[in-house]
């Protein structure tokens, strides 16, 4: 992944001009200060999911993390903002290319520096105003033609109603400001009403409730953290499906250890417990076994790790009716993944149980249960009891990089500072995560890692 970035990307400010040497002998009143150094800008961008009004994952945002933004505008070092954008153009248009939308968030200043290819179908490029720093009318022209040759590319255009095009968005940009999320609704209410054939995107909602919000609400698509408001209050018993306790019972079996033959009758007592195992295990993804006939041969070929796991996944099929339930198991699964794959990374003896735990920290939400139930339900170890009820402990890291990650947060430092090699890595590690939870359909359950 990192070498086709580099291919794509090209290699700005390789002709520039040698800076002048400094005087032989300055002035010892004059101090000699050196310019401000632009960030390096990395092989690819973090990832959020884009969910879409049904509720499920329609693509991925990528922009330029926050701070280097405020980093870069105040340098005024054009060769690395236009590097940036075109990190941000090709991780947009490689999720397009996979059939998924790509939507790029760039500044407006600095869209106009961006170079066009013939074909940008797939694409959506949403442009983001600086009122602090208003456009002008030369930069303003400039970015009006950079508009116009992207949707003769094929790609479509967001943007907030405070910029002027002089044509219409393909979306509406809309984002929370202080006065809160009641105030935005009442926005999206207004922008509907006003350009009812112009959908409306709405970006960095800081919880899935208010995701959820807008979407029902009337916005096409919608981005933000995948978290809760505060932590959920512990329901009552009856609000679980009975399937939720017998699975929870077949987890804490196989924590302690009971005999293969406990596992196998316990599955074999569940009709649709064997049927959902048997169609797993006679799919595609086991087609070299050539077909298994029993829950017993089944549970054998399979093993207990990967059963573990199987059954953990399986508690996210009663999710319930929530709107975004679809978006929040393919997230699930890439967390998962992700956590298991910097498991991998650092050398962990079982990394396995490190899928485990990136799932309980997505279970809470999923099923809409306390945290210390979630413990419960999965028996999980006290490694992984302190990382998701404490955020302390050994275990905590894989759980803070992979927060990082989903949040746009993730940075060099960030990712030293938890004990991985470098945020290239981390994101091409990333990649690999949501490829896999795209493969592994939570119909299906997961395929052997």
């Amino acid at each position: 992944m990192t070498s086709f970035f580099k291919r794509l990307i090209p290699k700005f400010g390789q002709n520039a001009p040698e800076p002048a040497a400094p005087p032989q002998s300055a002035p010892a009143s004059v101090a000699v200060t050196k310019p401000p150094v632009s960030p390096r800008p990395v092989s690819a961008v973090a990832r959020r999911p884009l969910v879409s009004a049904n509720g499920d994952v329609a693509g991925f945002e990528f922009r330029v993390d926050a701070a280097v933004q405020r980093s870069l505008g105040a340098s005024g070092d054009v060769a690395a903002q236009t590097a940036q954008v075109a990190v941000v153009l090709v991780s947009a248009r490689l999720v397009a290319m996979q059939g998924r939308i790509g939507f790029a968030r760039l500044p407006a200043a600095w869209l106009a520096q961006a170079v066009v290819p013939k074909d940008d179908a797939g694409l959506v490029v949403g442009v983001e105003a600086d009122t602090a720093q208003p456009l002008a009318p030369e930069a303003q022209q400039a970015l009006r033609d950079t508009v116009a040759a992207f949707r003769s590319a094929g790609a479509r255009l967001a943007w907030s109603s405070s910029l002027d095009m002089g044509v219409a968005p393909d979306f509406w940009l809309l984002r929370p400001g202080e006065a809160g999320v009641d105030a935005l609704l009442e926005q999206l209410k207004t922008q509907t009403s006003t350009a009812p054939k112009i959908p409306a995107i709405v970006t960095d909602l800081d919880q899935v409730e208010h995701m959820e919000m807008v979407l029902q609400d009337g916005a096409q698509f919608a981005s933000g953290a995948m978290r809760t408001a505060a932590p959920v209050a512990k329901p009552k018993a009856a609000v679980l499906a009975p399937e939720v306790g017998r699975l929870s019972q077949l987890l804490s079996q196989l924590s302690a250890g009971a005999d293969t033959s406990v596992i196998v009758a316990a599955i074999k007592g569940d009709v649709s417990l064997t049927y959902r195992l048997l169609q797993r295990m006679n799919s595609a993804s086991f087609a070299h076994l050539g077909g298994i006939a029993s829950v017993d041969q089944a549970v054998q070929m399979l093993g207990r790790n990967e059963l573990h796991r199987w059954l953990s996944l399986m508690l996210m099929k009663f999710a319930g009716s929530r709107k975004m339930a679809s978006a929040l198991q393919e997230v699930a699964l890439c967390r998962s993944r992700l956590v298991e794959l910097l498991a991998i990374e650092r050398g962990e003896a079982e990394p396995g149980r490190f899928f485990t735990l990136g799932l309980a920290s997505m279970l809470g939400l999923i099923l809409k249960i306390a945290p210390e139930e979630v413990v419960a339900t999965l028996s999980l170890p006290p490694e992984a009891e302190q990382a998701l009820l404490g955020q302390t402990g050994p275990w905590h890291v894989y759980l803070h990089t992979a927060a990082q990650v989903e949040n746009q947060t993730v940075s060099d430092a960030s990712v030293v500072a938890d004990g991985f090699s470098s945020l290239e890595r981390v994101l091409e590690l990333s990649s690999q995560a949501w490829a896999w939870a795209d493969a592994n359909a939570v119909k299906d359950g997961p395929k052997p890692a």
